[in-house]
């Protein structure tokens, strides 16, 4: 009996990259327990810009890139590092809430981790909904919020996005407010409004220009003070042959006279 064994790997590969067990939804640990060290270097290729259409709507994450992915991991952390807030409008059919094991205290469908739901090449851009109207995101003490993206190509080849920080004002409106204090329904809370948002891009590479400019100048400097202190060498009279010149020259006067 022949083995399916190209069947077989062809469902682990389409396994391992389902959301629902990455190992880790912390960042810093992807390398060690979740997917491995990357393989890939295309560290400029992908890129997050943070809107709000309106002050009232949810916070709006496009994430671009350049070549075709299996899939995603995105949360929005708090200042103190807690994943908080909830991705309301997203496409149901390529994305969906990740279970990590870092949130076990969370209820049950939950989608503060949004991810993908199978491995099959997905398009650019993605966009996503955050949505900022819970009580994590009002009881945080910081009004800065940063936004993390894991673009995953396939198992062995994904891309961490730095850290796009943004900032919010809470609303509570005074009604909200006066309801809270007279009853024990905890009211509806508004959606904070975007100040200011920061693009997640590549890390900022060295000016090259720059240095080559720089080194030039280096190069320049150098030589020239090398010529310089040639040129002085040259010029420069020996004391004995003045001394000689000098006894000459008084000879000459003095058989003149």
């Amino acid at each position: 009996m022949r083995r399916p064994i190209p069947y077989l790997l062809l469902f682990l590969s389409i396994a391992f990259a389902y959301p629902h067990a990455p190992g880790t939804c912390n960042f810093d640990l992807m390398g060690t327990i979740g997917h491995g060290p990357s393989r890939s270097k295309c560290e400029g290729c992908y890129s997050v810009n943070i809107n709000q259409d309106d002050p009232a709507r949810p916070i709006r994450l496009t994430i671009s890139g350049r070549r075709p992915f299996q899939g995603l991991l995105v949360q929005v952390k708090n200042g103190t590092g807690q994943t908080v807030g909830e991705f309301v409008d997203y496409n149901l059919d390529e994305y969906g809430p990740v279970v990590c094991e870092e949130e076990t205290d969370r209820e049950e469908g939950w989608a503060g981790n949004i991810g993908h739901v199978d491995a099959k090449l997905k398009n650019w851009p993605v966009e996503l909904y955050w949505s900022s109207a819970t009580q994590d995101v009002y009881d945080s003490l910081s009004s800065d919020f940063f936004a993390q993206v894991m673009v995953v190509l396939d198992y062995d080849n994904y891309h961490i996005l730095p850290e796009g920080q943004f900032k919010v004002h809470k609303v509570l409106p005074e009604s909200t407010a006066a309801a809270a204090a007279t009853t024990p329904v905890a009211p509806m809370l508004p959606e904070v409004t975007l100040i200011a948002s920061q693009p997640v891009e590549k890390d900022e590479e060295p000016n090259t220009l720059f240095l080559q400019v720089f080194s030039l100048l280096l190069i320049v400097y150098f030589a020239m003070a090398l010529l310089q202190r040639r040129w002085r060498g040259r010029t420069a009279v020996n004391p004995e042959e003045q001394s000689k010149d000098d006894t000459q020259k008084i000879s000459q006067n003095t058989k003149a006279v």
